[in-house]
């Protein structure tokens, strides 16, 4: 990153999701915000990331029954990289359960108090699926969310072989 040395604004940090093409782009966070998930509670907008492809891919397949009917797309999601945005939560931080499939809202509880405090952009918390992977938080009501882009980066389907389980 000779950006920073060379007086120019540093590279952003690169992130990953798989989404329905027509909601790939919503900035507002409509559907998490509608129906809550594993790190939030309905009511609040909250977009989730993974740090890889590979890890993006997982996360949108352990959610998904069959191959989906509708579009898919891999979303890119560049952040600011400015480490200062960011809370880096390891797993022996986080609350009794939260890697359960059913942990009674524990982990919701915890994030939807990150993203209330709006103290930070984004919470860096260890996958469910892979423990040493690592997903995002991103908290759209912090002042950074509006240096977030989101962009397509190309269309997506899984391998129907995944779903021959």
């Amino acid at each position: 990153m000779l950006g920073l040395l060379a007086g120019y604004a540093t590279d952003p940090m690169r992130t990953w999701r798989i989404a329905i093409k027509k909601a790939a782009l919503d900035r507002e966070c409509k559907g998490a915000r509608e129906s809550g998930g594993h790190w939030h509670n309905e009511g609040l907008p909250a977009l989730y990331a993974a740090m890889t492809v590979e890890l993006a891919v997982l996360e949108k397949f352990v959610h998904t029954e069959e191959v989906e009917e509708e579009p898919l797309v891999l979303v890119a999601i560049d952040l600011p990289d400015d480490p200062s945005l960011g809370l880096e939560v390891k797993a022996e931080d986080l609350p009794e359960g939260w890697d359960a499939l059913d942990d009674g809202g524990s982990a919701a509880a915890f994030g939807t108090a990150f993203l209330k405090k709006r103290e930070y952009l984004y919470m860096r918390v260890p996958s469910v699926i892979v423990g040493e992977g690592v997903n995002l938080v991103i908290n759209p009501a912090h002042p950074a969310y509006e240096g977030v882009k989101l962009s397509v980066a190309r269309s997506f389907r899984f391998d129907p072989r995944m779903f021959k389980r």
